[in-house]
């Protein structure tokens, strides 16, 4: 049996989604490579991989920079091959754009950033099959996804209508909330990003004390696994 190899575009400060994500794939001994197309614009043979990860990114999904415009590009490739796509946060409103246009993104109000819980809308597609009906998990976006035509939305939260969702009958999904963030990464980034959530009048130590691990993570990557196999 080939072993899976993941490519994760890391679109976070220091690097961070390639250690967080490369985590939990390699627990389930997949081969992960990362690319920073924010910090050089490199050129991708996806023929190397069977599966696209986007990660998250303090940038607008919304903007026009040459990296994001090169990661639209990207995923249209995917998309021909036929190659399962996860993205995650700013990856998901990335994946948002590219089939639905930047109206299917907006400012989020209010924000969530933290520790939230979120609820299935539908509970039988493969990506969150076997995981509760709502499970907490780690939040962190000043923006969100709306729900457009024929975009399976997944799942949703209090605030944000849509937290997952798939395009079509691809294997392409978006989720909002961060799975790849434990509890102490959650914390070690939410002492770093003061300045972000403070002027919406979040603090760190209430932020802090709802810290838990999400009940939906693991299944979440097995259940992304089953879909690269059985593309």
């Amino acid at each position: 049996m080939n072993i899976p190899h993941v490519l994760v575009i890391d679109n976070s400060p220091r690097h961070l989604s390639t250690y967080w994500f490369g985590k939990w794939f390699r627990r389930l001994h997949c081969n992960v490579s990362a690319y920073y197309f924010k910090r050089k614009q490199w050129s991708v043979a996806l023929d190397q991989f069977d599966a696209l990860v986007i990660s998250g990114s303090p940038a607008s999904a919304t903007e026009d920079e040459a990296w994001i415009l090169n990661e639209l590009d990207l995923i249209e490739q995917a998309d021909r091959r036929g190659m399962p796509v996860l993205g995650v946060c700013f990856g998901a409103q990335l994946l948002a754009r590219a089939y639905y246009g930047k109206e299917a993104i907006q400012r989020s109000s209010p924000v969530e950033i933290g520790w939230y819980p979120v609820t299935q809308t539908q509970q039988n597609d493969l990506l969150l099959e076997a995981i509760p009906r709502q499970f907490t998990s780690f939040q962190f976006h000043t923006e969100e996804v709306l729900p457009q035509p024929e975009m399976q939305v997944l799942a949703a939260s209090a605030t944000t209508a849509v937290q997952a969702f798939r395009v079509g009958h691809k294997s392409i999904w978006g989720v909002q909330f961060h799975l790849e963030v434990t509890p102490q990464a959650g914390r070690d980034l939410l002492r770093k990003t003061r300045h972000v959530y403070e002027p919406h009048g979040l603090n760190y130590k209430t932020l802090t004390v709802q810290a838990k691990p999400s009940e939906a993570t693991p299944q979440l990557f097995i259940n992304f696994l089953k879909a690269i196999n059985e593309s």
